[in-house]
């Protein structure tokens, strides 16, 4: 059971969670709500506070950033179109980037170890009990690398710890 108010006061908090759009706020207040109270606090209370905003801007679904003492997760506006279950599991997943530690390389001439951690962050999301939001954010998705992803999925890998 998750501490009274921790959660709620940061989706409250008009500076750390800039997150507008009811269908994209609902699907964030799902996973925050869903995560191991140890995994919440640690992402909640950390040295680098987490402040997430949603942006039409971004060419992605999401961009994780990392300035100086924060963490910045930008929510693409264009998530409200998707499917609730695809939204939770695309914030569950890169929620577990940052539980597992991951800082972010460009894809060219680290490929590997990309793709390392994109497995390594489904893997979390569902031991997490996000297994059916990752396959119907992977459903929702056309590229190669996460046609792969769903495929281990579906073929039952990266299980749920709650059944």
């Amino acid at each position: 059971m998750k501490r009274p108010g921790v959660v709620s006061d940061f989706l409250a908090d008009q500076e750390r969670c800039r997150v507008s759009n009811r269908r994209i706020r609902r699907a964030l207040e799902e996973v925050f709500s869903r995560l191991p109270e140890t995994v919440s606090q640690a992402l909640l209370n950390c040295k680098r506070p987490i402040y997430i905003v949603q942006s039409s801007r971004i060419g992605g679904v999401v961009t994780l950033g990392f300035a100086p003492g924060l963490t910045l997760l930008t929510l693409n506006e264009a998530l409200k179109e998707r499917p609730l279950g695809a939204t939770v599991g695309i914030i569950a997943h890169e929620l577990a980037h940052l539980a597992l530690g991951h800082r972010f390389v460009a894809w060219e001439g680290k490929r590997k170890l990309r793709l390392r951690e994109e497995y390594e962050a489904d893997a979390q999301a569902c031991q997490w009990g996000f297994r059916g939001p990752m396959i119907a954010a992977l459903k929702a998705t056309v590229e190669e690398e996460a046609q792969n992803r769903l495929a281990i999925l579906l073929q039952g890998g990266y299980h749920d710890q709650r059944g």
